[in-house]
């Protein structure tokens, strides 16, 4: 009988990367809870403190933005591995709509390559 390790070491790069892009939007989630508590909080919170929260919810936003942006990535990586030999990266970059994400991981993959 498998373990569940070697259940996983054997398995697709698309089911792989499914399974990240489905962590991922859990944690956006999680996010959009925690600016929701954030919110609440800036209503109760007296005008003198309000700036403060307002930062905070700021990088709460962000936050999210980025979790979307490589959850967005991984989701269209594992769409491509599924149907494809072979990764065509720029199709998956196309789909982070933050472009310093996506510019960021456009060059680790590039120096990736190149090393």
């Amino acid at each position: 009988m498998k373990s569940e390790q070697d259940n996983a070491a054997g398995s697709s790069i698309a089911a792989i990367l499914a399974a990240v892009s489905a962590e991922m939007s859990i944690t956006a989630e999680a996010c959009g809870k925690l600016d929701d508590a954030l919110g609440q909080i800036l209503q109760s919170t007296p005008p003198e403190g309000r700036n403060q929260v307002m930062q905070e919810l700021h990088m709460v936003d962000l936050l999210a933005q980025h979790i979307t942006a490589v959850t967005d990535f991984t989701h269209r990586l594992a769409d491509i591995a599924s149907t494809e030999e072979s990764l065509v990266i720029e199709d998956a970059l196309s789909a982070i709509t933050l472009g310093d994400v996506a510019n960021r991981l456009r060059a680790s993959l590039a120096a990736a390559k190149a090393g």
